[in-house]
Order: structure tokens, then C-alpha cells, then sequence
């Protein structure tokens, strides 16, 4: 353990915040939302805000997109 508080990850800065959340797994681009806990893939990938970048640390699921209407 180490006594040094760690450093804050940047806020998002959009308005309003966290308009929305994309994360990168092997190459490709997934759009993801917050979720109520970890998913395998929240434990290991990080997503970031789609407008500003920032790392966004809380727990997050992937959209299903093939439910979605060409």
C-alpha cells in the first residue's frame, strides 16, 4: 500500500455530462452506458466520454446494437 492519495481522473467538461460513452477493445469502437456494477469488460477496458475524452471509472455495459433498426 502507499500512503500518497491518488490523483483525481479528470471530470467531464461536456454539458451536459457524459453525453455519452464509447470504449476501444481489440480496435474497435463499442458504445456502452453506465451500469449498476463491473461487467467483465468494464473490469478490464476503460471508456472514455464521446465529446471530451475524459476517463470514466464508474461501471459500464455495452449497447446491444444489433437490436437496433438499419
Amino acid at each position: 500500500m502507499t500512503d500518497h492519495p491518488e490523483s483525481a481522473a479528470p471530470a467531464c467538461t461536456c454539458l451536459p455530462a457524459w453525453p455519452a460513452l464509447a470504449t476501444v477493445i481489440e480496435g474497435t469502437v463499442h458504445p456502452v452506458v453506465p451500469a449498476p456494477a463491473h461487467t467483465p469488460a468494464s473490469a478490464l477496458h476503460l471508456a472514455r466520454c464521446t465529446g471530451c475524452d475524459a476517463a470514466y471509472t464508474g461501471p459500464w455495459k455495452r449497447l446491444n446494437t444489433s437490436s437496433r433498426a438499419a
